[in-house]
């Protein structure tokens, strides 16, 4: 199994999982208020349109917001994944959790910053 692998390494079957794995992280990032650490890789300014999707189609589960979401804005989230210095096995799965990823990256910030 090859690992350490960036986004755009992945087939497009791994990209998929890779996505479907991030969007809930994703929205619950969102729905706490906390994207300040994901806007720091938007360098393609898509999150607006995500989070709006995503606003848009909140009165629904959030798997049918996820799959919804990954439909209608795929270039936007294939941008916004590709720009996360996040590595893959190459199945897909991230090769670390999401939530100790973005605890990591959230330390690296300067903390005079301002995001």
């Amino acid at each position: 199994m090859n690992d350490n692998l960036s986004f755009n390494d992945l087939n497009e079957q791994a990209q998929m999982k890779a996505i479907t794995g991030f969007m809930p992280f994703y929205g619950k990032l969102l729905a706490n208020n906390e994207l300040d650490v994901m806007t720091t890789f938007d360098f393609d300014h898509v999150m607006a349109d995500i989070n709006r999707t995503i606003k848009t189609v909140s009165n629904k589960t959030p798997e049918e917001i996820y799959s919804y979401v990954i439909n209608f804005n795929s270039a936007a989230i294939h941008d916004l994944v590709n720009e996360l210095p996040q590595t893959y096995f190459d199945n897909g799965n991230p090769m670390t959790d999401w939530s100790e990823w973005y605890v990591d990256e959230a330390n690296r910030l300067d903390p005079d910053a301002t995001l």
